[in-house]
This record gives C-alpha cells, structure tokens and sequence, in this order.
C-alpha cells in the first residue's frame, strides 16, 4: 500500500464574514494565503505609523503654544511610561491589537480640512526625546509652507468683499481663544472649508493663530497691527511688554508661555507684511542693496536734466555702534536666516576682513595713530576685551540726508576693518568723486591707500576726511587737512548722521542682546525700515532748514567779514594765505630735524655724565682722617666696625668710578658715532640751545597731557547730555567727570609752572578757560616756542575768529549750491514717484492681483500725503528771499506749485512740532548740562 503525501500547497475553502453581516467565500493556496496575510500586516503598520505621526504632530503643536494639559498627551507614541496601577499587568500582542483594530472607527485624518482632537490616556506620558532646535525646524517649515496662502488670505481679508467672507453650508467648525486689545473670547468658532488651512481660516475671520497646525489660541490682527506700528516708533517697547498690557486689559496673570504665543503669531504677520511689501517694492524696481546704494535718497541720486555739476558729488556718513551688541550663543535653537536688504552678506564681510586684517596692520601713521588715541581715549571707560559677543556691534553708511544705505555686522572685530569693505561696496555701486565722514577719517583713508582698494579709490576720486565734531579731537594739522569747515565743495553737512542714526537705533539694544540671530536682525531691520520713512517725510524740511540756515550765514557773517576788512585792510586773499601758511608750518614742525634729535640726546648723556662725574669726585676728593689706637700694635688687627666702615667706603668708591666709566664709554661712542669731535662744555651754545629746547619739550607734554583731559571731558559731557543714556550710566559719567575735573587742575597747575619760563613766556590759564576750549586746536598754539611764528597774522586770536567765520561763509555759499540741486531733483521726484506706483498698480490688476493692486493704491495714497508736504514746504523755499535757483517748469515764486489745503495744514503742523520738539530738547540739555557743571564744581 502506497501512502500518498499531501501537499501544503494545496489548495483551502476559506469563508469570511464581514462586520456588516455579509460573507465572502474564497479558494487560495495556503502560499497565497500566507502572502495576503503579510501584505495586510504590512498595511496595518503603515496605517498606523500615519496615524500615530498625525497625532504626533498634533500634540507637538499643542505643546508649543504652551498648552501642556493632559489632553495634549500623544498616546500613540511609542516611548511612553506605564502608570504604576498598571505595571503588574502582563501586556500581550492581542491587548496592542485591540487599538489598531479601533482606527476604522476614525474618520479620514488626512483630509486637508480635518481638525480631530487629541486622545485621552492619563495611563501614559509622552516624553519628547527632540532637542528644541528639532522642534523648531518642524514649526518653521510647515509656517513656510503655507504662508503663501497666508499672504492670499491676509490680501482678501483687507480687501475683499463679504462674499468671500461667506461660510460653506458643510465646512468644519472648530473653537479657538480669541486676543484682541479691547476682547477676548474664551471659545470662537471659526468655521473652515474643505482643504483650507486652519490659519488660513483664522484670517478670513480677522484672526492668526499661534501655531502653524492645529492653533488653539489666535490673535487678532488689528492687535498684531497695532503692536507693529507702537514696534516702529518705540524700538524699546518688548513682546513682553505687550503681553502684559494685554493680560491687564484682560484681567489676566502674566505667565511666559503667553510671550511665546504672542511673539509666535507676531513673526509670522511680519513675515506676511514682508511679503507683501517686497513684491510691491519688485513691482517698482526698488529692491535689493545695490538700489540702497543708488537710489535710495532721492536729493542724492535722482538727477535731472541741466543741473549743476556738484564737487563731491555724494556725501556719506560712516560709523560703527558698539550698542547693538549680541551675545554668543543666544537663540542657538533658532535655525531662521533673515534676509534684508540692509545688511551686508556676512559671509563677503568676513572674506573682505579677513584679507584687509593685515593691510590695516601695516597702514599706520604717526599722526593718524594720535588722532585715533584721541578719539578713542573720548570714552569714559574702556570695555573689557571679553570674548562674548558673536555681534560685536553694527557699522553703517548713510547718505547726508539720514538715509541708512548699508549695514555690515562686526562679528568680534573693530570698525576700522569693517570701514574698508563699506568704502568697496561705493566703489562698486556708485559713481565717481564721492566722499565719506568717519571719526577716525584720516586712518581710515591712510588705510584705504594701503589696501587694495587705493588704486580705485584715488581713480574714483573717493576722499575719506572726519566729521565736524569728532573733527576737534583730532589734532591741528589733521583738522587743517581733513575737517569739512576747510575742504572745499562739503558745505555746511557736518558729516556726523551715523551719531543720530544711532541715538535711535541703541532703544533696541536692551531687547536685542539676547535675541536669535533672526530676531537681532529682524528688529535692527524694523527699526531702520521705519528710520527710512521718517527721514523721507522730513526731506523737504531738512532742506528748508538748511537752506534757512546757509542764508543766515552769510547775511551775518559777511556784514562782519566786510567791517573787519575795513579796519585792518586785509581782504580774502589774506584769509586764504593764512590757512596755508598755518598748514605749512605745522607741517614743517610735524617731525623734528634730525639734527635736534640728535643735539637733544647728545646733551642729555652729558648731563648724565656731569652727574657721575660730581658723585665720582665727592667719594676721591673726601679728607682722609686717621686714628690710631693707643692699644694698637703691628700683629693686632682691625675691629669689626672699622672693617666694616672700610667695606663700605670701598664700595661706594668702586660703584662711583664705574657708573662714571661706563657713562664716560657710553658719551665717547656717541661722539664716535655722529661724528662730534669736540665735546660740548655748558657754556657752548650749542649745548644751551639743546637744553633749552629740552624744556619746551617737558612743556609740550604738559600741554598734550591738558589736551587730552578736556578731549575727555568734552565727550564725557555729550555723553552726559545725550537722551536715552541709562541712570546707571549717568552716575558713572558724572563720577569721570568729577575725577577728569581733579587731573585738569593737576595737568593745569603743572602748565602755570612752567609757562612763565618758557621762551617767550607763556600766559597762565585758569580752569573755566581750560574747559570753555571748544575748538581745541588752540592747544597747537601754546606749543609753538618760536616768537616770530607768534607774531604772525593767522596766531592772533581776533584775526583766527574771523579766519573760522571766513570759511563759514564759503561753505554757506556752497551749501546753498548744493541745495539748490536737491530741491530741483526732490520737486522732480515726488512727480515721478507717483507715477510709478500708479503704474505698478495698473500692472497688478491687469495680472488679476486685486488685492495686491489694492495694497499698492494706499501705498499710493500714503506717498501721495507726504509728498504734498515736499510740495508744500518747495513752495516755501520758493518764495524765500534769497532763493537763488531757476523755478520749476510751469511756476513762478509767487504760485510756488499746486498742492491741496490738506497739505498745506500738515506741513504748517509738522512745522509747528518741530518748533516745539526743539524748544523741548533744548531746555532739557540746558538742564542735564546745568546739573553736570554743578556735580563738577
């Protein structure tokens, strides 16, 4: 009998009977089988990995807006803790199964519009093994993904109709917390389409949420608004700040996850504000840093036709702000970059620094070197050299105007290197024949010679000179040389925007020290954005005053100029001889011959040796007494003492005869070496010329010494005097203050000893004239030993007043030439600028873009309101008695131009602010510097 084996292939009648009842019969191989089974598994765990990552999701978006109740727990993930109930439990496969089995049950989480809750499950715990860097990343992207819709929504919202704002009959409801100023809404519905972002539909209902994917909390957007507008015009007013106000209006406590909330939904609104207005400046071709550099102050770039040709043709300010500092490491869990049109790409700043590091070593200048240890010995305490900061500060270029043209970080680095690749980018932007202010000018312009920037800089015929108040720390010849009151074609521009600019921006630097590098960024751009649109609502006043003041320069000063020709028959040619002929002999005396040099140290080390030679000669040419013992006899020796009175006497011998040596050595070589034949005796003149000029020398550090405590005081004053500086800060100033006080009046008691021997005697000074030197080149003067020299025209004190307001007058004249070609290119500007965001609006709606044609119309309408005040305060400026420059095409001095009634009560009412604004700050520095005089005296 033959047994026949089965085979396991064979084939299996199955019966299945569904949950509804109906059964399914099926024939398969028990492979086939086996196969079915493992794909299905194999379905089951993809099913459930999706589900479990959706609620992953969910709950992480909970957990960032702060909302850590149970509810939020994510049961479906794996690294949980069982409760201690539930630990003598055995779990088993079937217990596991039992959830899945439940997922039919849910409805389709992957729909687009499906906004499920969170399972509840106090049996387990979920613990985020992510770091906060991971988490952010996951919150950043999915807000990038959908703020494209975001930017739709946000347009329609502002300017759609209510039929857009209809809700469909079957879309989702779902409840947030609603934050508004005046309200707040524990529980709003929000209804939300099919395949609609939940965001998406907080903006059609006024609302953006704090989370990108399921937001439980939302706030308006007119708040968001509101604190944007208050963020602009006060930098220093914080998130936290807001919040607070907030919770006080709402009658609820402060915690710190209601910042994270608020300051959450505010990135994201300025990140739609952003988008919008940077398709609107592509729109209009103003766009990018290389536009900043070119175009961005209209008076400064937007020529016309026929206009005078200027000489430099720009003017720039340039300066670095240690305020704006950042410390290392803050905000390391933020992976945002912000992009901004200001700021240099740090990467071609580093590139540039580190090659023009070693260029800057080299570019050194004696005098250059003093003027910027004056400049930088202004500052009331020196900082620590503490390696903490990334962001050691910014470094700014501006035009003349106000108009911030470029930021560059200064990562752990000084400014005078930074400065060098500022200069680059106007050299590769801009035009030729430009120049630029910085309080350290002439060592930044030695360095740019040095560089590899000199050969297009001198070709561009780019000047780099100081600025008008740091301008005086500087010492005489440099101002001669480099300050704008002598250099043709600057005017009256003092050059010294970057220090307002920076009155200003430092209310940001409390909030900014340890922000992200994003949010460092961001805020220094907010701030600058809005310092932008300030500067150009005040174009035409600043022109107004300007030119104000240049006419009354020269209405005064000539008057003057023309009574003092007459009485001393000097006349303009006089004025200029004076300036070269001060230039020159300041020159002359910059470095001392080197015969001096060598005539002063010659008789120096004979003075050395005339002091030896006294000491050598009263240890031999002591009386040699002797005594003799009674008790002494030829065997006994000496006592102790008389030994040692000999030892001593000895020494000094031996240590007089060789210091004697050694200087006779050192006096014998010198002769050798320069070639003196016959030593000089103290009656030769030669030898008391030397001297004599040795001691002037003792007086002229006397008098640098003096010099450099009242540069000091004179900063520590503006210091004192400046709005925004801190209590603490002032406290510490007055306290220098009143310890530079105590070392003038030593440094001064030392001059008045000193000054009656000198040759020709000097005056004595008293302190109040010490610290009233307000141009302090008139230290230069007290060091000048030649009586000749002082007798000249240019060193009298009268004749150098009228010297300083000689040269006032010519920059007056040339400012007035200068405005002249401002005011003809700001008229033509704000005729152009209209037309152009017209015309951006036309292209917007025939592309079909409503609202962003919208957008650009009350952009139109803002520029349209400010641009009335230009026409308006033109047409002042117009009429003024004085104006000298052709009038506009189609209007006479009487019609000015056309403008409407409502700029004419704006412009009357900026005027009339600025008048108070100013009679404000004045009484209020009369006031700071009244108590800093008092805590001196």
């Amino acid at each position: 009998m033959v047994k026949k084996m089965r085979s396991s292939s064979g084939r299996v009648k199955m019966t299945v009977m569904s949950a509804s009842g109906v059964t399914q019969t099926s024939i398969a191989t028990l492979t086939r089988i086996r196969k079915d089974r493992i794909e299905a598994e194999q379905r089951f765990l993809e099913e459930a990995a999706k589900a479990r990552c959706l609620q992953e999701r969910l709950t992480e978006a909970r957990l960032e807006v702060g909302d850590h109740s149970e509810d939020a727990v994510d049961d479906t993930a794996w690294n949980y803790e069982v409760d201690e109930q539930l630990s003598g439990e055995q779990w088993t496969g079937d217990d596991c199964m039992d959830d899945y089995e439940n997922m039919e049950d849910l409805p389709n989480c992957f729909s687009k519009y499906f906004t499920p809750g969170v399972h509840v499950n106090a049996a387990r715990r979920r613990y985020d093994k992510r770091t906060r860097l991971q988490r952010n990343e996951h919150v950043q992207k999915a807000w990038e993904d959908q703020l494209p819709a975001l930017v739709d929504q946000y347009l329609l919202w502002r300017h759609g109709t209510d039929v857009a704002m209809q809700v469909d009959d079957g879309a989702h409801t779902f409840h947030v917390k609603s934050v508004g100023v005046f309200d707040f809404t524990e529980r709003l519905p929000v209804s939300q389409r099919e395949n609609e972002l939940p965001n998406a539909a907080l903006i059609q209902a006024g609302l953006l949420g704090c989370s990108p994917i399921q937001p439980v909390a939302a706030i308006k957007l007119e708040c968001l608004e509101f604190y944007h507008q208050l963020r602009r015009r006060q930098s220093s007013f914080s998130v936290q700040a807001m919040v607070k106000v907030l919770c006080a209006l709402h009658n609820t406590s402060y915690t710190r996850h209601l910042r994270n909330q608020f300051a959450a939904a505010f990135d994201v609104y300025l990140a739609i504000k952003r988008h919008i207005q940077t398709t609107l400046r592509q729109a209009l071709n103003r766009h990018g840093l290389a536009w900043r550099l070119t175009h961005a102050c209209p008076p400064c770039t937007f020529k016309v036709s026929a206009e005078s040709t200027l000489s430099p043709a720009r003017l720039h300010a340039m300066d670095g702000n240690f305020s704006a500092k950042r410390l290392d490491g803050s905000g390391s869990a933020d992976p945002r970059i912000f992009e901004s049109d200001y700021f240099i790409p740090t990467a071609e700043v580093e590139r540039f620094r580190n090659n023009a590091r070693k260029e800057c070593e080299k570019a050194t200048n004696d005098r250059a070197v003093t003027c910027s240890n004056n400049w930088s010995a202004a500052k009331s305490v020196e900082e620590e050299k503490i390696h903490v900061f990334e962001q050691t500060g910014i470094f700014v270029l501006a035009c003349r105007h106000g108009f911030v043209e470029c930021i560059a970080e200064m990562k752990r680095s000084g400014e005078l290197q930074v400065s060098v690749f500022s200069i680059s980018q106007i050299l590769d932007f801009c035009d030729d024949d430009h120049a630029i202010g910085h309080d350290i000018g002439c060592a930044s312009r030695i360095t740019v010679a040095k560089s590899a920037l000199g050969g297009r800089a001198k070709e561009a015929g780019l000047r780099v000179v100081v600025n008008a108040f740091h301008g005086f720390a500087h010492n005489r010849l440099c101002q001669l040389e480099n300050h704008p009151l002598y250099l043709p074609g600057f005017g009256n521009e003092d050059l010294e925007t970057c220090e307002r600019i920076f009155s200003s921006s430092n209310s940001t630097a409390p909030l900014i020290r340890h922000a992200s590098l994003f949010h460092w960024r961001q805020f220094l751009h907010l701030h600058f954005d809005q310092w932008d649109s300030d500067k150009y609502l005040e174009l035409s006043r600043f022109l107004y005053n300007n030119y104000k003041q240049a006419l009354n320069i020269v209405n005064k000063y000539t008057v003057q100029l023309v009574e003092f020709k007459a009485l001393t028959n000097f006349d303009n040619k006089d004025f200029e001889t004076w300036h070269q002929e001060e230039l020159m002999y300041l020159k002359d005396c910059e470095s001392e011959p080197a015969t001096t040099s060598i005539s002063i140290a010659y008789v120096a080390e004979l003075e050395k040796l005339q002091f030896a030679e006294k000491s050598y000669a009263s240890v031999t040419q002591s009386p040699y007494l002797t005594y003799t013992p009674t008790n002494f006899t030829a065997e006994s020796g000496l006592n102790y003492i008389t030994r040692q009175c000999s030892n001593a006497m000895s020494a000094e011998y031996s240590s007089a005869r060789r210091k004697y040596e050694l200087q006779l050595n050192v006096v014998e070589h010198f002769e050798r070496q320069h070639g003196i034949e016959t030593r000089w005796s103290p009656d030769n003149p030669e030898y008391i010329g030397a001297a004599e000029y040795a001691k002037h020398r003792n007086f002229i550090r006397v008098v640098e010494e003096l010099e450099g405590l009242v540069v000091q005081r004179l900063f520590e004053l503006s210091k004192a005097n400046l709005a925004g500086t801190g209590y603490k800060m002032r406290r510490h100033i007055s306290k220098a203050l009143t310890r530079r006080s105590v070392a003038i009046r030593t440094a001064l008691d030392r001059y008045n000893k000193l000054a009656p021997c000198q040759k020709p005697p000097r005056p004595k000074l008293e302190y109040s004239e010490v610290i009233g030197y307000s141009a302090l080149g008139e230290f230069s003067l007290l060091k000048i030993s030649r009586s000749d020299v002082l007798s000249k025209p240019w060193a009298q004190p009268a004749n150098r007043e009228m010297l300083i307001k000689y040269f006032k007058v010519l920059r007056s004249k040339e400012e007035i030439i200068r405005l002249n070609v401002e005011i003809r290119r700001l008229a033509a500007w704000v005729d152009q600028d209209e037309k152009d965001i017209a015309a951006a609006e036309e292209i917007f709606r025939e592309t079909g873009s409503d609202g962003l044609a919208t957008e650009t119309r009350l952009f139109y309408a803002e520029r349209h309101r400010v641009n009335n005040i230009h026409r308006q305060i033109l047409c002042k400026i117009y009429q003024m008695d004085g104006y000298s420059s052709q009038m506009p095409e189609g209007r006479t001095r009487e019609e000015g131009g056309h403008v409407n009634k409502d700029s004419n009560r704006d412009s009357d009412d900026i005027e009339e602010e600025d008048e108070e604004d100013e009679d404000e700050e004045g009484a209020s520095d009369v006031i700071n510097l009244s108590a800093c005089l008092e805590r001196i005296n």
